[in-house]
């Protein structure tokens, strides 16, 4: 049966993790077969939550794994979830039920036209077949460049399904080596694509101004004196992107894609771009040349200097300001999270102002103690993120950094957490409200009243869900509630109540 040898497929390839919401038919067939050779599946409250917990176990592990739903709502719930992993370049599949395509129309329970439905969020759509594309071809279709999901309809007995899409290899484009040879003060901007391309070792060796998109953080350690921090495209005159470009002569990008930044546009100098692919909007960028190997350009790099003394300096400035404010802030949550976890710890941001403030201040030593929406910004990814992120790896303890919005999307995900006993603790950074969307209004004179929300409190809730909880509005207490918490224990929630006003200021002159 092809449901059997796909499962024995997906054990022998190292699959560890499914996740999703079963129905009766042949998706529940293949849960049993999966369940057969080693890979363990993880019942779910939203399909959604499935796609990006499948898609943080494909980031983290480099393999794709599995979401699996029924055909229709199913699908309809996945679809946003599957959304979210095409913006962060998480490789997934999701697997629904599905009629076939000799099906007559009026079989229409449930019925959807499903190749539509994910059209805009999956690389692409097969069925499984008896005389097709494994499991092995559709991981390595989701993991090729750029990684994504790809859809798997499951519609009972299928002859014949097509050959997935063959990579091309493309040409050099322009003299970018040239350049990069001739260059005196060069900046490279790198991309999730460096994560990849296992250069995070190279990077950490370079001396020259090194950044990374919020998407790649941790590509470099960002514990180094080189390592610049995170480049949006939008960075005001406190942020080291502003204080640093200018004084380069060359922008060397690594794989940096419109996608991975809030803002486009050409540099003051040239600028050249490692990239197997051409990425759609990339022009933006007015590259003057692009390279496919990165190896040559790396080693090149690797024989410059300048800037070391400058980046330091300009992290160690922006640090400096965001610790001076007198009120709890985001920024002395993290400084606590970070004394209070100094062998390391996995963290996790959602969206939002707070988020703004952890990307900068944030010192990743690595990509995959990093994870967040930084391409998306889509609210609600942090919580199924975290939970996957700890199912995957219970070796390292994982955070939650997450607001007023996005605690609540998936907030049934964390009694899997309180189910499995994970290491994770969330901090839900309050200020009553939507922060960065109340900015606009404030300014514009708009109505406030929809992203206010006075007095709103989850810890009850997740009391009623077994999670230590705790509530503190001081960097001191923050400390106290992260000592005491023991991460083999089970998970914690810990609510840190925010002054609405200084949350509003902390973001000025940064973007």
């Amino acid at each position: 049966m092809p449901a059997q040898a796909f499962a024995n497929a997906a054990g022998q390839r190292g699959s560890k993790h499914a996740f999703g919401v079963p129905g009766s038919g042949q998706s529940l067939e293949l849960i049993h077969a999966l369940e057969g050779n080693g890979v363990q599946f993880h019942s779910v409250h939203h399909e959604g939550a499935a796609a990006i917990m499948a898609g943080t176990v494909g980031r983290l592990s480099g393999q794709a794994a599995m979401a699996i739903a029924i055909k229709g709502p199913g699908l309809a719930n996945m679809v946003g979830g599957m959304a979210a992993c095409a913006y962060e370049n998480l490789p997934m599949l999701a697997v629904t039920e599905a009629y076939g395509p000799d099906v007559p129309a009026a079989k229409a329970h449930k019925r959807l036209d499903q190749s539509a439905l994910t059209a805009a969020v999956a690389k692409g759509r097969r069925y499984l077949s008896a005389n097709g594309p494994g499991f092995d071809d559709l991981a390595n279709w989701a993991e090729a460049e750029a990684p994504g999901p790809v859809f798997l309809e499951l519609a009972g007995q299928i002859d014949q399904a097509d050959a997935v899409p063959v990579a091309k290899t493309l040409p050099d484009m322009g003299d970018a080596l040239g350049l990069i040879e001739r260059a005196q003060r060069p900046i490279v901007i790198a991309g999730t694509l460096a994560l990849r391309q296992g250069l995070s070792q190279q990077l950490n060796c370079l001396q020259i101004p090194v950044f990374s998109t919020a998407a790649a953080k941790g590509a470099v350690h960002e514990g180094l004196p080189h390592a610049a921090g995170v480049f949006t495209g939008v960075g005001q005159t406190l942020s080291p992107e502003a204080q640093l470009l200018q004084q380069a002569d060359l922008i060397i990008g690594i794989g940096l894609r419109p996608g991975e930044v809030l803002g486009t546009g050409p540099f003051h100098c040239d600028a050249v771009n490692l990239d197997p692919i051409d990425a759609p909007g990339a022009d933006g960028f007015a590259f003057a040349a692009v390279c496919r190997d990165a190896a040559s350009a790396m080693d090149m790099l690797a024989q410059k200097a300048w800037g070391v003394e400058e980046t330091a300096q300009a992290t160690a400035r922006l640090r400096q300001h965001l610790l001076q404010a007198r009120d709890f802030l985001p920024a002395h949550a993290f400084a606590a999270l970070a004394t209070a976890f100094p062998s390391g710890v996995r963290v996790v941001i959602d969206t939002g102002y707070f988020c703004t403030i952890g990307e900068h201040i944030w010192q990743a030593p690595k990509a995959d103690w990093c994870l967040s929406s930084g391409s998306g910004r889509y609210m609600g990814i942090g919580l199924p993120q975290a939970v996957a992120a700890a199912i995957h790896d219970p070796s390292v303890p994982t955070v939650l950094a997450v607001g007023d919005g996005g605690i609540a999307p998936f907030l049934a995900e964390a009694h899997l957490a309180r189910r499995l006993n994970l290491p994770l603790a969330i901090l839900q950074m309050s200020d009553g409200g939507y922060g960065s969307v109340r900015t606009r209004a404030i300014a514009d004179g708009l109505t406030q009243a929809p992203m206010l929300e006075p007095g709103a409190s989850w810890r009850a809730a997740f009391d009623g869900l077994g999670f230590a909880t705790a509530e503190t509005n001081t960097a001191s207490g923050l400390s106290k509630v992260l000592s005491d918490w023991q991460p083999n224990e089970g998970p914690l929630f810990a609510l840190l109540p925010m002054e609405p006003n200084p949350y509003q200021e902390m973001v000025k002159g940064l973007r």
